[in-house]
């Protein structure tokens, strides 16, 4: 385990106790304040995931040279990928800049904002669809079946580390089954913006040291 993960795991699990000390010691402040629009979880979620973003741009730009453009194309559009996510997540600034939403936004999102997370689709709520259904499958794939694949076939390497695609570590799947289980402990049906919250720290841990760390990292370069 690296230094920056040694630092960063601890504070996670600060996060996630201060959550649900809160939550089971003052509801309404932990619903009005801490989860909700602009909360304090909220700009933590938005913070990480542009960190993920700005990594995946930082990469790309050391990394090309070495590992091809394909690679370095990978990194760019997860980079746009986690930007749109981290833009999504604060309505791209409607509350900062105080602009007001299309009749689209007004008719089928749920909270009237900018944003496709909170979209009403033919009566299903985007969200829950993404990460009640499309995570727990992607999750199940991307952090049990590829990582144990990877390490036996080795195509699957191959593909895998052409396409910059970081791989969990053992730890890492852990942090999740833990991270499900303290979610668990808190009394809110807004628990899940913890769990956001845990899902994208973790992920961002994750792509800072995967398992397939040699392809990221500088050192194992031939200059």
């Amino acid at each position: 385990m690296k230094i920056f993960e040694k630092v960063m795991y601890p504070i996670l699990v600060i996060f996630l106790f201060l959550a649900i000390y809160i939550s089971r010691t003052d509801l309404f402040y932990f619903e009005s304040a801490m989860v909700a629009e602009d909360g304090f979880f909220q700009w933590m979620i938005f913070y990480t995931i542009l960190f993920a973003s700005v990594m995946c741009f930082y990469r790309a730009s050391i990394l090309r040279p070495f590992r091809g453009n394909m690679f370095a194309t990978c990194l760019i559009l997860g980079g746009i990928l986690f930007f749109c996510f981290a833009m999504d997540e604060i309505s791209w600034g409607q509350h900062l800049f105080n602009f007001q939403s299309p009749d689209f936004f007004k008719n089928h999102n749920s909270k009237m904002q900018v944003n496709i997370h909170h979209l009403v689709v033919y009566g299903f709520h985007l969200n829950n669809i993404i990460f009640t259904l499309a995570i727990k499958f992607l999750a199940t794939l991307y952090f049990i079946v590829l990582p144990f694949f990877y390490t036996k076939l080795q195509r699957i390497k191959s593909i895998v580390n052409r396409f910059a695609i970081p791989l969990p570590r053992y730890i890492q799947t852990g942090a999740y089954i833990v991270l499900a289980g303290l979610v668990g402990l808190i009394p809110s049906d807004l628990k899940y913006v913890i769990f956001e919250f845990g899902f994208y720290w973790i992920l961002v841990l994750m792509m800072y040291n995967p398992l397939n760390d040699e392809v990221f990292s500088r050192i194992s370069l031939i200059r």
